[in-house]
């Protein structure tokens, strides 16, 4: 039956303006949905522009420390991160200590002067869902980070702010049944506290640093460990004249370290000794005598150390691994870097090594 004023023909055109009108509904609800999904990934994009931009500053960091990378090393940081992280590069830069752009892109030969940062503009493509029915199949998002480096001087209760006069050798050391170091060729782990035992006099044993010897003796180092203040720059690699070897006990010094239990603390690392000053050799070619005082020390690096425990006076059981040692300290080895604020630029010339370094990111 057919009501009067009505064809088959409007009931027809009805039909297609509203199937058109639901695509068109369908579209906008699927274009909010996919755009609010594109809101929901903005912070994972975000996040991995972060941490790319990080990746580099810590390159970065580790050169400042003696490393000797290079813009080819803050690259592959970069590239490694953003891949791991899902994020395609359209710009990465250096920036200055306060995260402005020194218009030197990452990977273009060399670290510019005065590079402390990492500027990187990542996006991240995500395919649509229901947008596609209006023809968007794929959205497209763009975050921006710097993160910076340098030193700091932020000191928070429990964090390193200096070099304790103590040194332990790059790789794992332990004693021998007389009671001398043997150095082994394993790096020393950071999964888990470690013992280290404080062997007999000589050449790659744990050594006691004197500042400035000949003088001080053990007053002197007690002072440096309950305050500990180098009297110059510490800039590594290099060779020191610094250390007296061997295990020194001594009640003040063991209260003196044991007030760190508990703390991060920084140490530089040996990985040779000399008789005389190598120069800018970084191989002795005069070796120490066993037991010999005032070696030059060859320190690489630094380390960071979570101290656990100091068993320095007396006999003390948890320090005998199975060699024999009676004294150690404990410790956690940890990264060197802190998250932390960025207090200026950084001279190499000027800053010493006894302060950490800061990641920061700054946007």
């Amino acid at each position: 039956m057919q009501f009067p004023g009505t064809s088959s023909s409007a009931r027809g055109q009805t039909l297609v303006i509203v199937a058109a009108a639901m695509v068109a509904v369908v579209g906008m609800v699927g274009l909010v949905v996919d755009v609010g999904m594109q809101w929901a990934g903005n912070r994972a994009s975000q996040n991995g522009s972060d941490a790319t931009a990080e990746a580099g500053a810590i390159v970065l960091m580790e050169r400042m420390l003696g490393a000797t990378t290079d813009d080819d090393d803050v690259l592959a940081a970069v590239n490694a991160a953003a891949t791991l992280n899902g994020v395609n590069l359209e710009i990465v830069e250096y920036t200055d200590w306060e995260g402005t752009p020194l218009n030197a892109e990452v990977g273009a030969g060399a670290i510019p002067d005065g590079a402390q940062g990492v500027r990187v503009v990542g996006n991240r493509v995500h395919e649509t869902v229901f947008a596609r029915i209006v023809g968007v199949t794929e959205l497209e998002v763009f975050t921006d980070a710097v993160a910076v480096t340098g030193p700091t001087e932020v000191c928070a209760p429990g964090a390193p702010c200096a070099l304790l006069p103590v040194t332990v050798p790059t790789t794992v050391v332990t004693c021998d049944g007389q009671n001398r170091s043997v150095a082994t060729d394993d790096e020393w782990p950071e999964d888990g506290e470690q013992v280290i035992p404080l062997c007999g006099n000589n050449p790659g044993s744990v050594g006691w640093i004197d500042w400035s010897p000949p003088g001080g003796g053990d007053s002197e180092l007690a002072a440096q460990l309950c305050d500990p203040n180098p009297p110059y720059p510490i800039i590594l690699p290099d060779w020191f004249n610094v250390t007296s070897t061997g295990n020194t006990n001594s009640a003040p010094i063991d209260d003196c370290f044991s007030s760190h239990i508990g703390d991060e603390i920084m140490i530089p690392l040996f990985e040779d000794t000399c008789r005389t000053d190598p120069g800018e050799a970084t191989e002795c070619t005069d070796p120490a005598p066993i037991g010999g005082q005032n070696q030059w020390y060859y320190f690489p690096r630094a380390a960071s150390l979570l101290l656990t425990g100091v068993y320095i006076s007396g006999t003390n059981p948890i320090c005998d691994t199975g060699n024999g040692a009676t004294s150690c300290i404990t410790g956690i080895f940890i990264d060197t870097a802190i998250e932390g604020e960025v207090s200026g630029p950084w001279n190499p010339d000027d800053d010493a090594l006894s302060q950490f370094f800061a990641v920061q990111l700054i946007r």
